[in-house]
């Protein structure tokens, strides 16, 4: 049976919002991203630079790191030849995450990208960025968002999409206990209506589908798959011994999401043992409470020894609005 939430309370890590410990998270997943994942870019390299000039969004923009990092690495000088600098505006519906003291050019806007726009910001980004949406946003939510997309793009500007998917995590050595929490949080998942398998998903978003459907389909004219790929990150990749810190580093941000997702699952074992409304026997609520707990320990030793090291493969998809709209 499906969760009866807010669409806002959807999201698996709600419960750290207004949480200094979870913007400090965010901004050591950034690194993570950035270095383990997408060696050192911030924008993809088949979107061309000399076309991202004038605007860009980040939607579900956190604190705003990404945004901060696209300002201090490549528009560091606001001194242009014609004197423009580029408007770089960051959504989320939490402001509480928002850094108090953005780099120059930054705007952060408390907003629920599924909801419309301001028609001031339409058709006005060369790029927009999205990144980490699985654990917060229903397939209707996705489609909202990217009906959103395609408003605030300029024709022919570009889609940033980058997700996580913890099907696609790998532990080294393969432990029954990390198999076990990461199924307990896909079940989690499915009980709150997410997003499916992320890779199959994010591209029948954008790819056309059978003229029955009833999702929405902002692909076919509106906007073009330029590449799409599955990005090893941390010691999922091959032959790049000399990062090891780098991997480290990773795996325990990885370990630490791990376990942070197995939190929402914990919380509601404990009710069942309460015998609470979501039902289920008191004998078996204490018994998959014990579980889910015993599997937070050994991820939070696993964590402190480094013992297990954790990897794996993130979709990233590119998109071009057509230049006709």
């Amino acid at each position: 049976m499906a969760i009866n939430q807010a669409q806002e309370d959807i999201y698996l890590l709600s419960y750290r919002r207004n949480n200094v410990e979870e913007d400090r998270r965010l901004n050591s997943q950034h690194d993570a991203i950035k270095y383990a994942i997408l060696n050192g870019r911030l924008i993809h390299p088949s979107i061309p630079a000399t076309q991202i000039t004038s605007a860009i969004a980040d939607l579900g923009c956190g604190t705003g790191i990404w945004l901060n990092d696209i300002a201090e690495t490549l528009f560091a000088d606001p001194d242009t030849a014609d004197g423009s600098y580029p408007m770089l505006v960051g959504f989320d519906i939490n402001a509480h995450a928002f850094n108090l003291s953005p780099a120059p050019g930054v705007k952060l806007v408390k907003h629920d990208c599924t909801k419309p726009f301001d028609a001031s910001y339409h058709g006005k980004f060369d790029l927009v960025n999205m990144r980490g949406l699985a654990y917060a946003l229903t397939p209707e939510g996705f489609c909202l968002v990217l009906e959103n997309v395609v408003q605030l793009l300029r024709p022919g500007g570009y889609l940033q999409w980058l997700e996580t998917e913890t099907r696609l995590f790998k532990a080294y050595p393969e432990t029954v206990e990390i198999s076990e929490a990461l199924k307990i949080i896909n079940t989690e998942r499915q009980q709150r209506q997410l997003a499916p398998y992320l890779p199959h998903f994010m591209l029948r978003q954008l790819l056309p589908l059978n003229s029955g459907s009833n999702v929405f389909q902002p692909g076919g004219d509106l906007l073009t798959i330029l590449n799409f790929n599955l990005l090893p990150g941390g010691i999922s990749r091959e032959g790049r011994s000399e990062e090891i810190v780098l991997n480290n580093q990773f795996s325990d941000i990885v370990l630490e999401t791990v376990k942070l997702l197995l939190n929402p699952s914990l919380v509601h074992k404990k009710s069942q043992a309460n015998g609470d409304s979501f039902g289920g026997e008191a004998g078996t609520g204490h018994s998959q409470l014990t579980e889910i707990q015993k599997l937070m320990d050994f991820i939070d030793e696993a964590w402190k020894s480094g013992n297990v090291k954790m990897g794996g493969v993130f979709p990233q998809l590119i998109a071009q609005k057509s230049t006709s709209l």
